[in-house]
């Protein structure tokens, strides 16, 4: 009976001990599924909401073989990012390990970060994980795209290993000192292999599909990132088939009297003769003449050279002008007189008065221009006659 009673006793003891340990087990699991992933991203082109209903997948072929890309967008069909689901393995002192790790990419192709599946991680040489630290460096080196890690072998970008197996793993294969500054330490083939990824045939295809889904709406959008890369890279997307509607060209004319002069250039570069087909943006574009500068300014005058027209607005405003402007700016606008056939008695009385200017460079310029056009106006036939006066013989 006794023997009986303890016999009882050690049967609930050991029950008392497996529900401890099963509750135990249950709180440790939910303490790795409430553990946060390890990831670094930066800010998107367009934030916005969505889930994973929105998500579409494309085949494409990669230097690995074929592969997955997933575009993510909103509810309205607005693309918002890419990601792709990397596997592959990366080896150390003849170990290698699976690299199991998300990387994103932004509508443009600029690179937007890597997550790793939970319970994943990142691993240096004797497969050491990688700390805060050296995830954040590795993130800013992602991030860089002007690195010279692309189209070169690793074996030229790493001194060789003196090892039996003559492996290379970027730490017992010497790191040289200009390589260093490129990878994270004890990590150099896994730094070399993501950059190549981020920057390889993938981000061509993200460019190819996002160019397919382009709208001037969809433009306009790009154009308000706060990321400069973004904004280049649609104005120079833009070409005779966008339509400049008025939000996008209110847009362009914006970032073309802005701060930034290199988006400036860009912008003036996006406008093809045919978006000057509208009076208003030809006003829209001569209106910021007076806020740019010198490159800029001759960069408008040049685009009215090539307009299919010159719009009325056009030639009574820069009529304004002509008593102000240098040298090099009168014989643009003149110029652009002569292709567009701007002969009208007031505008060439305006021109007749830049006879008497100073500057002989100047006043030739007029009188090179009114003498080229046929005239019966009294008031400029003798401001020619007094200019011809003093030319020397």
């Amino acid at each position: 009976m006794i023997k009986f009673i303890l016999y009882v006793r050690k049967i609930k003891t050991r029950g008392y001990l497996a529900i401890v340990g099963f509750l135990g087990l249950i709180v440790f699991c939910s303490f790795l599924q409430d553990k946060e992933k390890i990831k670094y991203t930066q800010s998107r082109t367009i934030p916005s909401d969505h889930n994973a209903s929105q998500t579409l997948g494309f085949a494409f072929l990669d230097t690995s073989g074929i592969d997955s890309l997933y575009m993510v967008k909103t509810a309205d069909k607005l693309p918002l990012y890419y990601f792709r689901k990397i596997h592959t393995g990366v080896c150390f002192d003849n170990k290698c390990r699976e690299l199991d790790i998300i990387v994103y990419w932004n509508i443009t192709g600029r690179y937007l970060g890597f997550e790793m599946p939970e319970g994943e991680f990142l691993s240096k040489t004797e497969h050491e994980p990688f700390n805060e630290a050296e995830y954040i460096r590795l993130n800013e080196l992602l991030s860089d795209n002007s690195l010279p890690l692309g189209g070169i072998s690793f074996d030229k970008l790493i001194k060789a290993s003196e090892s039996e197996t003559g492996t290379v793993d970027g730490v017992s294969g010497a790191t040289s000192i200009e390589v260093s500054e490129m990878v994270v330490e004890g990590a150099a083939y896994t730094t070399y292999k993501l950059w190549n990824i981020v920057y390889g045939p993938t981000r061509d295809f993200i460019t190819h599909l996002t160019g397919k889904l382009l709208t001037p709406d969809l433009i306009v959008l790009i154009l308000q990132s706060p990321d400069k890369s973004d904004r280049v890279w649609a104005l120079n997307r833009i070409d005779p088939s966008v339509q400049l509607h008025s939000n996008l060209a209110s847009t362009i004319l914006e970032i073309i009297s802005g701060v930034d002069d290199y988006l400036a250039y860009s912008a003036m570069n996006a406008i093809d003769p045919v978006h000057l087909g509208s009076d208003d943006f030809q006003s829209g574009l001569f209106s910021k003449y007076g806020e740019v500068n010198h490159s800029i300014k001759k960069m408008i005058l040049e685009k009215f050279m090539t307009a299919p027209f010159l719009s009325e607005d056009i030639v009574i405003s820069s009529r304004g002008l002509l008593e102000h402007l240098n040298g090099q700016q009168l014989g643009d606008i003149l110029e652009i007189y002569t292709i567009h056939s701007v002969r009208d008695l007031e505008t060439c009385r305006s021109i007749a008065t830049i006879l008497g200017n100073d500057n002989k460079y100047i006043s030739q310029k007029a009188y090179k221009f009114l003498k080229g056009i046929e005239t019966s106006d009294s008031i400029i036939i003798e401001k020619l006659n007094a200019y011809e006066k003093q030319i020397p013989d």
